[in-house]
């Protein structure tokens, strides 16, 4: 552990300006939990969600543990503010929240001196050394659910294995997605490894009267709209040059812009304006406008869905690039046909077997992407994949109840 220390130690000053950051840029980032003060907290089970992402995979299972539950205290502990937002958003009042600990471990040892609670969760693979460590001295049950280690990832772990192997041997349990990840964490030194599958394909499309209010101020002709999701720099650019292009055949087409991080929001706006096109942001915007406009900016937090929904296609981003992709299992769910870039090593099962199943298509260039999109204005095509995407989903279904057996009380 000793490399880590060495790591963390150099890395502080770039921590201590994230911090910074989060306190400047939002009300209810309480940075005195961050340092490990979090004050007496009682828990029967504590559930970490690091971020929008986790707490929103998350959510069916805190809404049936909860609901099993009644009578037992849940702590949920997030590390970014947007996330702690969408706790706050949908369990307010049901739950508690802290910030976690920064993996200091005098940080980690003062909150977990405060805390009683004898089970932890982490959702997908976040682990954090010095956590883990003070957790498995206080005897708490530590499980790691939605566990996924991509090839690349479990390479870069090998390279380290004097690191690694301990690292890998403090959780209790792993509830990996699948065996091939299952393989990857026993080769790497875990040593309770199940496979239960994605809790994430158990997402329901919810109900949203806001859907058709949306889909008839941006489309109140039913022009055709496409959605680029949670884009990284160097995505965006792309996504503008396909949809100039795809407006040279069809006219009409809106495109949804959404990065993924909230501080990129104001460059990709001025990207899009740059090139020409006449962008609305659903932040400042009023929906009566935004039929006039061929790009819609999605800077807002916890709406993906809602973009999903009201959109005929949905290219999920981070794939571009060589950042491996993002989780196509919302679109599917919600049975729209769903393309993808190169690089989706981080969804590498669920992304083949999408497109394998004719629910999902991979591009390699913007004009592949363009050939894509001209295909999908046809309604059926697009419905008849959409179908096979959805198919795909509920196939995978099962996990959350699974996962529930092994976080009982």
């Amino acid at each position: 552990m000793w490399l880590y220390r060495v790591l963390l130690a150099l890395a502080s000053p770039f921590i201590a300006r994230r911090i910074w950051r989060f306190h400047k840029r939002y009300d209810n980032y309480r940075v005195q939990e961050a340092l490990g003060n979090w004050g007496v907290v009682q828990a029967d089970l504590w559930l970490h969600c690091a971020s929008v992402g986790e707490v929103l995979a998350a959510k069916p299972l805190i809404t049936r543990w909860l609901e099993a539950h009644p009578s037992k205290q849940l702590l949920i502990t997030t590390v970014t503010p947007t996330g702690e937002e969408q706790v706050q958003k949908w369990f307010a009042g049901n739950v508690q929240h802290r910030y976690l600990p920064l993996d200091h471990k005098i940080c980690v040892q003062r909150a977990l001196s405060q805390l009683h609670c004898s089970q932890f969760a982490i959702i997908e693979t976040e682990l954090w050394p010095n956590l883990l460590q003070v957790a498995k001295a206080k005897s708490i049950t530590i499980q790691i659910i939605n566990a996924r280690l991509s090839e690349r990832s479990a390479k870069r772990y090998e390279k380290f294995g004097c690191f690694s192997k301990p690292l890998m041997a403090l959780p209790d349990r792993f509830l990996a997605h699948a065996e091939a990840d299952a393989k990857r964490f026993r080769s790497l030194g875990a040593k309770d490894v199940s496979v239960v599958g994605n809790i994430k394909f158990d997402i329901t499309a919810p109900e949203d009267s806001e859907v058709p209010v949306w889909r008839e101020a941006i489309a109140p002709n039913h022009e055709f709209i496409w959605v680029a999701a949670s884009t990284h720099e160097g995505e965006d650019a792309q996504f503008l040059e396909a949809h100039q292009a795809l407006r040279k055949q069809i006219p009409q087409a809106k495109l949804i812009l959404v990065p993924r991080h909230p501080e990129r929001f104001d460059a990709v706006y001025e990207l899009s304006q740059q090139q020409g096109f006449h962008t609305a942001r659903r932040s400042a915007d009023q929906l009566d406008t935004w039929a006039q406009a061929e790009v819609l900016l999605g800077d807002s937090m916890g709406e993906m869905m809602r973009y999903f929904a009201i959109s005929d296609v949905a290219f999920v981003a981070g794939s571009m690039i060589e950042r491996g992709g993002h989780n196509p299992i919302e679109p599917a769910i919600l049975a729209k046909p769903v393309i993808v870039g190169e690089h989706t090593f981080n969804f590498a099962d669920i992304t083949e077997s999408l497109i394998h199943d004719g629910g999902a298509a991979r591009v390699h260039s913007v004009s592949e992407l363009l050939e894509q999109l001209l295909i999908l204005q046809d309604v059926k095509q697009r419905q008849t994949m959409g179908q096979k995407a959805l198919i795909n989903a509920q196939s995978n279904q099962g996990a959350l109840a699974r996962v529930l057996d092994y976080l009982k009380i």
